[in-house]
């Protein structure tokens, strides 16, 4: 059986500053399997993503989509057949995913806490 990590890992969610709303786990998770397109706003989601086997994306996938690397693979797979959305874009790393946050409307991501600076807003801890 698989396990979620408790939640207070040093990983935070990040958004534009345009972004008001506060997604809970669940709202993350259909966000980043993109099953929610849009904020309430009507403004797009512009969810970024690490690579598949980054430590901070396996960290992320277990503990919002309570999926490991194979299971979000194949999770993918299945969406590609089926026609179903794009995955969020993959970036290399934490400096990039905050450049793009702070400069694109409706964008979120996660980095680790020491990442964050003032030209976004944080929206939770995991």
């Amino acid at each position: 059986m698989f396990v979620l990590p408790a939640w207070g890992s040093d990983l935070v969610v990040i958004a534009h500053p345009s972004v008001k709303e506060t997604p809970n786990r669940s709202d993350l998770g259909a966000i980043f399997t993109t099953r929610k397109q849009s904020w309430s706003s009507g403004t797009r989601i512009v969810p970024f993503n690490f690579p598949a086997k980054h430590e901070l994306r396996v960290q992320f996938d277990q503990i919002v989509l309570g999926m490991d690397p194979d299971d979000v693979a194949r999770y993918w797979i299945d969406r590609r057949i089926r026609g179903g959305n794009a995955p969020p874009k993959q970036v290399p790393n934490a400096l990039t995913i905050v450049k793009l946050v702070e400069k694109l409307q409706g964008s979120i991501g996660y980095v680790p806490r020491s990442a964050v600076s003032s030209g976004m807003r944080t929206i939770s801890a995991l």
